[in-house]
């Protein structure tokens, strides 16, 4: 859906032709070397921008998902990341979270067996599947010691 604002702005910049009245009753220029292009042809040089057809509405789908996110402050982010930094690596440790879900756009809680921590990807992967990035997690506890926002 187009806004107004977008609306005043095209119809400003297309609807005034006021700057081609010196050519608008001017013959159209038929060029005797070439052969005309098909219609074919000619909307075949606009096929790439086609591909642009829906981006926006995509992006306001995607947007409406994260309508409900709460984004951390830095020291509730750095208490997360401290977190997991301080846990024992190469012993199997059992989680329980809260965290922020991008594909159905809502908070969910999640228990189970950490596996390892991409520091590069910022990225927590457990045992049974799930990959859970370290700046959608809300709250994390192991053996009743919480951190992060409630």
């Amino acid at each position: 859906m187009i806004d107004k604002k977008q609306w005043q702005a095209e119809q400003a910049q297309f609807n005034d032709t006021s700057r081609y009245n010196d050519i608008m009753d001017k013959p159209r220029h038929v060029s005797h070397a070439h052969l005309p292009m098909t219609g074919r042809d000619r909307a075949g040089q606009f096929a790439p921008f086609a591909a642009l057809t829906g981006y926006h509405e995509l992006l306001n789908k995607i947007a409406q998902r994260y309508v409900n996110k709460k984004y951390p402050t830095g020291a509730e982010e750095q208490a997360i990341f401290d977190f997991f930094h301080q846990l024992p690596t190469g012993d199997a440790v059992r989680l329980e979270l809260t965290y922020f879900n991008g594909e159905s756009g809502y908070y969910e809680h999640y228990r189970g067996t950490l596996d390892h921590v991409n520091w590069a990807q910022q990225v927590a992967y457990f045992a049974d599947g799930p990959q859970i990035p370290l700046r959608n997690i809300r709250v994390v506890n192991r053996k009743g010691n919480a951190h992060g926002q409630g």
